[in-house]
């Protein structure tokens, strides 16, 4: 009863920002479960919170779990974590798989970073699926036409790539500009 896959998408993911306080004291006295599942990019580094999703990295060649793992955990230097591969399999497998995509149960994701931020990346999840735009055209959306230059700094900072779509950013010359 939809009027598109993009639509979808919309009902697919719910986000919020962290409250206040845990994001000024950097995590104290948030207990965080981490683990790594299988994704269609590889090996996926989940971090989940009693809110939600809170960060989403990937193991390549290149990066270690170890690596993409210590990049979320630097986010929230005072927060507890916990491995728990069982507890973060089922949510990636909701995450990678179209078919389970259920706005009845949409994945709950927390926005974790400044104001600017979470505004560019509420921005980015209005990116219709199959589609793309520009760092200037998000810095338009947003109404700061001079601030491509701040958007893909926040781009390169989302912490929930492939939910936040991210990867349908880019420059204006159509280049990649230096995605992962």
């Amino acid at each position: 009863g939809l009027s598109s896959t993009s639509r979808l998408h919309d009902l697919f993911v719910t986000y919020e920002a962290m409250p206040p306080g845990a994001f000024r004291n950097r995590g104290a006295g948030l207990q965080m479960i981490w683990g790594t599942a299988p994704s269609p990019f590889g090996t996926a580094v989940l971090v989940l919170t009693e809110y939600g999703l809170a960060g989403i990295g990937f193991a390549d060649g290149d990066v270690s779990v170890a690596a993409a793992f210590e990049d979320l955990r630097a986010r929230w230097p005072n927060a507890s974590f916990a491995r728990d591969d069982a507890r973060v399999v089922p949510v990636a497998a909701r995450i990678f798989d179209p078919a389970r995509w259920d706005p009845e149960q949409p994945v709950k994701v927390v926005l974790i970073g400044t104001d600017f931020e979470v505004e560019v990346w509420q921005t980015l999840l209005r990116i219709p699926v199959g589609r793309a735009t520009t760092y200037q055209g998000v810095a338009n959306a947003i109404g700061r036409p001079t601030a491509s230059r701040a958007v893909g700094a926040a781009v390169g900072k989302n912490p929930i790539s492939f939910v936040v779509p991210c990867h349908r950013v880019v420059g204006t010359s159509g280049a990649l500009t230096g995605y992962h």
